[in-house]
């Protein structure tokens, strides 16, 4: 019983330091976000006069406030390429996630399902071409790229971003699909259905696990991306958010204004991460806590 419990005392110890320690840069963003300059320059962990004018500042050239303890937020200048990059990163993630699922479902099944020669080449070769850095192949792309005219666009980056998600995304559901029990495929050709069917009745259903932490690997994977972003698409209308926030990050320095900018960031992977348990939850794949 007691080492019972001491290995408890260890468990739950361990796990309440993971969540401090993931959960207090969050919060110290927050913190900044909602504080006046001089609560900053306190190294205050409460703001005193919390205010929502560095949201504001970041999205209007025209908002300039004064809060309760005297403390003046000037214009940032900044915030057209800040809503340009949120919408573009928006359109390009959600593009590229759809796009991954409907290259990569099919994909997956046949090597994961089927028999055919050189399977294991063919995989092999898919996820080394996922282990190349993005700076290995960042020349030949710009050099591509500026033949094709697709340097600067969205495009381009949706394009290049596909050569990151899809090779992952393949070689995480190859194997999914291969540990689906072969009776329910054999069950569902028995009734009738082609190869096809069985797959989008049947065994994607059975997969959606699988199928929906690869969505969200690629909705991160092209939210995140900076290298392609920042090199191809430089102070064009097609810049996504992370190389606008980096931008921004070395033209204003107010700390509070940039951790509002930063916070903008993690507020679709927040919800992502929420609709996602949602979807566990629903599957009973876990049970009540």
């Amino acid at each position: 019983m007691r080492t019972t419990s001491r290995r408890s005392v260890l468990v739950y110890s361990g796990a309440l330091l993971l969540l401090v320690w993931t959960l207090a840069p969050i919060y110290w963003m927050v913190n900044m976000s909602l504080s006046t300059p001089v609560e900053i320059a306190a190294g205050r962990l409460f703001p005193l006069h919390p205010t929502f004018c560095n949201f504001l500042r970041i999205f209007s050239d025209t908002v300039s406030c004064t809060t309760a303890d005297g403390s003046q937020f000037p214009v940032v200048g900044q915030a057209g390429a800040i809503r340009q990059g949120l919408i573009n990163s928006v359109i390009l993630s959600v593009t590229v996630t759809i796009l991954t699922m409907l290259v990569s479902v099919p994909a997956a099944y046949a090597i994961g399902r089927l028999a055919f020669r050189h399977k294991m080449k063919i995989l092999t070769t898919i996820v080394l071409s996922r282990s190349l850095p993005p700076v290995a192949v960042l020349i030949p792309f710009s050099a591509m790229y500026a033949d094709l005219g697709l340097g600067g666009t969205l495009l381009g980056l949706i394009i290049i971003y596909l050569t990151l998600t899809v090779p992952l995304a393949v070689w995480i559901l190859s194997g999914f699909f291969a540990s689906l029990p072969a009776n329910i495929e054999k069950l569902a050709r028995t009734d009738g259905c082609t190869r096809l069917q069985a797959l989008y009745r049947v065994l994607l259903g059975a997969a959606m696990p699988g199928v929906a932490a690869v969505a969200v690997i690629a909705f991160l994977t092209s939210w995140n991306e900076f290298t392609y972003a920042l090199v191809l698409t430089p102070g064009t209308d097609a810049q996504p958010f992370p190389p606008t926030l980096a931008a921004l990050f070395s033209h204003v320095s107010y700390p509070n204004t940039n951790a509002a900018a930063a916070l903008l960031a993690l507020i679709p992977v927040m919800m992502l991460a929420y609709l996602f348990q949602r979807r566990i939850r629903s599957l009973n794949l876990i049970g009540p806590i």
